[in-house]
This record gives C-alpha cells, sequence and structure tokens, in this order.
C-alpha cells in the first residue's frame, strides 16, 4: 500500500465522524427519525439498533448480547409502564437524562378464530367475554388479568404468551405497535380498543428517548430533538425547553368510530350488541316520556 493511499485513508476518517447509534425497543419503527436524521444531518450517519427488550430498559435486559447491544448505543428508545419513567432517571442529578416521546394505543390479541376476530376494533365492554392471560407487562391500570394457580405457570415475556392465545386459551393486552410486531397472522387477530361515548381510554405504555448523562453532548441534544419532531427546516430549541416540554402528556386524538361489521347471529358480540341496543331504545323512551309530562 502506498503512503498516498494511507494517507487519503485517514483523511477520509478524519473528515467522516462515528455513526451515533439509536437503539430501539421491540415494536418501535425507527425509520421516519432516520428519514429526519438524514435530512437535517448529512454529514453524520445515523446507525439503528434493534434490541430484543420489548419493556423496560435494555440495558438490564438478561440477554447479555441485548445489554451490551443497549451500552453501546447513544441514545436509546425505550418503553415504560403507563404513567412510568425510565430506569434511573428520576431528575435533574440522575445518571441518565430522559424525554417522553408519545403514549401508545392499546390492543386486545385474540386467536384467529375467535368470535371477536371478525371485528375491526373491541371496546372494553366487550372483552368481558374474554379470558384475560396474565403475564408481566400486564399492568395494575388495565382490566384484571386471569391469575394463574401458580406463579411458574405465567409466561416469562408478550412473546410466550402469544403462544397460549394461539392455542385459546385467552387472549392478552399489549400496544398496538408491539402486538402487530410480534404476532403470526395465522394465529393471532389485533383488535385496537377504541372507546365508547363517556368511556375513558385504557393508558397504553410510554415511549422515551433516553440517554447516559456522560453522553449529553450536543449532538445527542440534536439527535432527541429530531426524535420529538424536529425537521431540517425546524428552529431548535434549548435542551432546557426541550425536556420541558415533553413532559406534557401527548395530546390524544380519537378516531372517528367507524361502522360496526356484521356479527354472526346468536354470537357473544351479537348478543351484546342486542342488550345495547335495547338499553339505548330505553333511554331514548324515557326521554320521550318526560317531555310529554312537561307539555
Amino acid at each position: 500500500m502506498s503512503d498516498t493511499t494511507i494517507d487519503s485513508e485517514v483523511e477520509a476518517s478524519e473528515a467522516a465522524p462515528a455513526p451515533i447509534r439509536l437503539g430501539f425497543a421491540r415494536g418501535i419503527a425507527p425509520s421516519k427519525w432516520a428519514r429526519r436524521w438524514k435530512a437535517a444531518t448529512p454529514g453524520r450517519k445515523l446507525e439503528l439498533v434493534s434490541l430484543e427488550a420489548a419493556f423496560g430498559s435494555p440495558l438490564d435486559a438478561r440477554n447479555r448480547e441485548t445489554a451490551t447491544d443497549a451500552a453501546s448505543c447513544d441514545v436509546l428508545i425505550e418503553r415504560t409502564a403507563p404513567g412510568g419513567r425510565p430506569a434511573r432517571s428520576t431528575g435533574d442529578g440522575s445518571e441518565r437524562r430522559a424525554i417522553r416521546l408519545y403514549a401508545e394505543s392499546m390492543a386486545l390479541v385474540v386467536p384467529v378464530d375467535h368470535e371477536l376476530a371478525e371485528q375491526e376494533s373491541v371496546s372494553l365492554a366487550e372483552m368481558q367475554f374474554v379470558t384475560l392471560l396474565d403475564h408481566p407487562d400486564h399492568y395494575a391500570s388495565w382490566p384484571q388479568a386471569e391469575p394463574w394457580e401458580e406463579a411458574e405457570w405465567m409466561p416469562k415475556d408478550p412473546r410466550a404468551a402469544l403462544a397460549l392465545v394461539a392455542t385459546g386459551a385467552g387472549a392478552i393486552l399489549l400496544p398496538v405497535p408491539l402486538a402487530r410486531h410480534l404476532i403470526n397472522k395465522r394465529e393471532h387477530t389485533v383488535l385496537p380498543i377504541r372507546p365508547e361515548p363517556g368511556e375513558a381510554l385504557l393508558d397504553g405504555p410510554v415511549v422515551w428517548a433516553v440517554w447516559d448523562a456522560a453522553r449529553d453532548d450536543a449532538t445527542v441534544q440534536h439527535l432527541a430533538g429530531i426524535l420529538r419532531g424536529r425537521t431540517a427546516n425546524s428552529s431548535r430549541e434549548s435542551a432546557k425547553e426541550e425536556a420541558k416540554n415533553t413532559e406534557r402528556a401527548p395530546r390524544v386524538h380519537v378516531q372517528p368510530k367507524k361502522q360496526a361489521p356484521k356479527l354472526k347471529p346468536n354470537s357473544r358480540g351479537a348478543q351484546l350488541q342486542a342488550a345495547r341496543d335495547k338499553a339505548e331504545r330505553k333511554k331514548a323512551e324515557a326521554r320521550q316520556a318526560k317531555r310529554r309530562k312537561r307539555r
């Protein structure tokens, strides 16, 4: 190899900074952030690192390879319990920095041949006809799951819980993106949970951008802004202002209610719909009776 070739390789190495590594939990799609980064920062590569952990910090994963990969990342995208925060990120003096990105919507996963599987979505009321299987990531704020007679019978993770769902043993609750990422379409159906009038939304897990305080430099702050939605044409806020804004709860957009699909006669879903329609008719009759009395 000539001296000229060596000098050229050294110059190229000095001209191209090392890639910044973004690790992300299962079920989280980072492609939109990669596109924004490329448009805003063409001189530095963003390296995406898929991590096996679905919930909690990948740094604490039992799998040593996952923990090692997570430790090599500059920023991690983690999923926490509803209302929770990433580990070791409770304040300004914590060893990790964290900004809240968004809360995930929830879904019920049922066997593909379940009566509810023909529907496009499911309400909380309809879930009373389903046996919810307990698993380590089923949170207390969700409808109660059926407890296991023996603690060791509980599936160790969402993938193991889905294997039980496929047998017809019951259904599980998961955030929509993770459910769609993990299921087998030949064995499972994902039913997003829709709120009925007057019902509160089911709290979903929260997705965060997290990084070590020791890595808190201008490049990481720039990436944090892009994760929050900053584009190449956006004006940059200060890191302090960004952190302040991300603590606000995200605005929840309720999708317009779609027309319900036809249900099988005498199915549980049809019985529930008939009972709901009867209750609505009684309410309407009661309102009409009151108006007649006032006249």
